[in-house]
């Protein structure tokens, strides 16, 4: 976790991000874009199946509610043509994640991924749900 810490420290001192750190470990920050919209963004450290350590990123696109099967047609087939990440459910809310092996990850590449899921989220979040929630 030092190491996590750390890499998560040298990339808010490099690029003026605030990240704030939960109990559990866990990272958020809250990017703004020049529409007076914003995404907030999960950052998390966990391992693969195989034991090599995962930062995760979650971004909250909205709450599904019933009969939303267009809704997740559309998902699915948006899926194919994301760059990064892809959405998902986790219980009762659609959200955009990416993954990326701490061991591979620069700066850059960190960077890089988390302004995508929070743009993507946000955009799918403007054009689906029709409000700023997260």
């Amino acid at each position: 976790m030092e190491v996590f810490d750390g890499f998560i420290s040298a990339i808010a001192s490099e690029f003026k991000i605030r990240f704030h750190k939960d109990e559990e470990g866990n990272y958020t920050t809250h990017i703004e874009f020049d529409n007076n919209r914003s995404q907030e963004v999960l950052i998390t450290l966990a391992k693969d199946e195989s034991g090599d350590r995962m930062i995760n990123y979650y971004s909250i696109i909205g709450k599904l509610k019933k009969d939303l099967c267009e809704l997740y047609k559309y998902c699915l087939q948006l899926n194919t043509t994301l760059d990064y990440g892809s959405i998902s459910l986790l219980n009762d809310t659609l959200i955009l994640r990416n993954s990326i092996l701490l061991k591979d990850c620069d700066p850059v590449r960190f960077m890089k991924s988390l302004s995508f899921i929070a743009a993507k989220a946000d955009e799918l979040e403007e054009m689906l749900i029709k409000d700023n929630i997260y």
